[in-house]
């Protein structure tokens, strides 16, 4: 590798992360104000080429990744340390940062693997690794906006300083009751259901992925 191959990779390494200054706050924002519509943009881009896909937006995974990194950088901003006293498997996920981020992007993707492997069923389609990745794509972009808005407001809980715990708790039932409202209207949209038999799939999705992540996490932080 010749000095100027070297030079031009380092220039698309340094744009594409500097981009992320842009497009990390507009992914977000977009998720926020209509998450439907860009659950259907995610839709629309997995026809697209793959050097044509979501560039108006961060991709859905990297979305994932980065907003659990914000959340980190935050967490440790505020002087907060991972626990190490933990089992050998706690042990290897909190040996470095990126063992811990890759960690934590694993437990934030279940919930979007369950609602896409959900919608398929619902929807009566085949299940393989073809047709899975478009929901799940889909879903990214949900379980990015609650890692970075529960990230955050776990650390104000935290903090418990002045009111910085009781505004982690409103933050945290204000993203619940968006999340499962987003995801009955995803459900009613894909699966052509009612209302109530929408919302309460959402829900039972929801406290299912929500029992898995909680049994994973519990797996690597127990005691040895």
């Amino acid at each position: 590798m010749n000095v100027l191959t070297i030079l031009r990779s380092v220039e698309e390494l340094l744009y594409e992360v500097i981009s992320w200054l842009l497009f990390y706050p507009r992914t977000l924002l977009k998720t926020l104000v209509g998450p439907l519509k860009i659950m259907s943009y995610s839709d629309r881009e997995q026809a697209d080429k793959p050097e044509k896909q979501y560039l108006e937006t961060l991709s859905p995974p990297l979305f994932l990744v980065l907003s659990i990194l914000v959340s980190h950088i935050v967490e440790l901003a505020f002087g907060f340390d991972i626990p190490t006293e933990t089992n050998e498997i706690g042990e290897v996920v909190t040996s470095s940062d990126q063992t811990l981020l890759a960690f934590r992007a694993l437990l934030f993707s279940m919930y979007a693997v369950v609602f896409a492997w959900l919608a398929l069923r619902l929807a009566g389609k085949r299940i393989d690794r073809e047709i899975l990745r478009a929901p799940f794509f889909a879903q990214c972009y949900l379980s990015g906006a609650i890692a970075i808005l529960t990230g955050l407001a776990t650390t104000a809980m935290r903090y418990d300083q002045g009111f910085s715990r009781q505004a982690g708790l409103v933050v945290m039932g204000l993203v619940a009751v968006w999340y499962l409202a987003v995801q009955t209207a995803w459900l009613r949209r894909e699966c052509g259901l009612g209302l109530v038999k929408a919302g309460s799939f959402a829900t039972v999705a929801a406290i299912g992925a929500t029992i898995l992540v909680i049994l994973i996490g519990y797996v690597a932080a127990a005691p040895s």
